[in-house]
């Protein structure tokens, strides 16, 4: 066997690794439960084929970054010390609204195996029903541990790159969790010496991000739609998704990060919309707004105004 010039094996040198495949599960609803461990979450579905039945199997339009994006959003949103949704309540409405959670792969065949017809539908249902149940404090740690880091690791790029109001308003006292303070240090220096700080001490900030990220579990996975065979990371829940969507972000030899996974139209990177300030997946150089009616309304305003005041001014920006 040739051997390879390197010393450490990346994503390049493997090859393959960034094509994943993703399994996803949607149940048309939940149920609200608790036990002596606390609250947790329980589908809702049919064991018989019909209109009530989970949507499940490898989801080609499964976006890691679009996922780790709205996960994030609810990370802010639930956290907010001004939010009065009940966090169960908020996290029940995402999972229902998006995708489930945890166990993605076990879902996935299960489900198939049982509206095949090839088991008894009323105990293979009753199993699926458990193996899909979990607890709400489950997904808010869970939840916590992702949306801190990004969140970090997101303010800490905007103030290296002059958005020093990032970098001060990171630090909080959420509801679920507190923000990471690793910026505080440099809260009462000048904006300029702010910025300053910030690129001498780049490389330790980022260093810390990078000690809070998840080890990655890699191994064969079957594409059966394809008839492919392919060397990804081992993903079992929304969450494992978006680490390794994050991590590719910020890996320096990292593959290109694609709409889908047939990576056919390159997409941009993670910004805040300048209309409601959720966090959004940039789909072209000027796009700066995400696609939601409201903040798309408000894009067409401000063009218009814009394009008045040039008009006004006889074709020549105020400033």
């Amino acid at each position: 066997m040739k051997n390879l010039p390197a010393d450490n094996f990346g994503f390049l040198e493997i090859g393959g690794v960034g094509e994943m495949v993703y399994k996803a599960v949607r149940f048309p609803g939940y149920q609200l439960d608790n036990d002596e461990h606390g609250e947790f979450l329980k589908p809702v579905f049919l064991p018989v084929p019909g209109k009530y039945n989970p949507k499940y199997g490898t989801d080609y339009g499964l976006t890691g970054q679009e996922l780790l994006a709205e996960l994030c959003n609810l990370y802010r949103r639930l956290n907010n010390p001004k939010c009065e949704t009940q966090i169960s309540y908020g996290i029940y409405k995402w999972c229902r609204e998006n995708v489930h959670p945890y166990n993605m792969d076990t879902l996935v065949e299960s489900l198939e195996a049982m509206y095949s017809g090839d088991v008894e539908s009323l105990g293979m249902y009753e199993n699926i029903a458990h193996d899909a149940e979990f607890y709400i404090d489950t997904f808010k740690k869970d939840l916590c541990e992702l949306g801190t880091v990004f969140e970090y690791d997101f303010a800490l790029e905007q103030a290296r790159a002059g958005n020093i109001t990032a970098g001060r308003e990171l630090y909080y006292e959420g509801r679920m969790c507190d923000s990471l303070p690793f910026l505080e240090k440099y809260r009462n220096c000048s904006d300029e010496e702010y910025r300053q700080k910030v690129n001498e001490d780049y490389h330790y900030l980022k260093g810390c991000v990078l000690d809070m990220m998840p080890d990655f579990r890699m191994r064969l996975k079957q594409d059966k739609k394809k008839s492919t065979i392919m060397f990804g990371a081992d993903t079992q829940s929304i969450f494992d998704i978006c680490w390794y969507s994050f991590a590719r972000m910020i890996a320096d030899v990292a593959p290109s990060a694609d709409e889908d996974l047939n990576y056919m139209q390159s997409t941009g990177s993670i910004l805040y919309c300048m209309s409601c300030g959720d966090y959004f997946v940039r789909r072209s150089s000027r796009q700066l707004y995400c696609s939601k009616p409201n903040c798309q309304a408000e894009r067409n305003k401000r063009k218009s105004r814009a394009y008045y005041n040039r008009k006004k001014n006889g074709g020549h920006d105020n400033g």
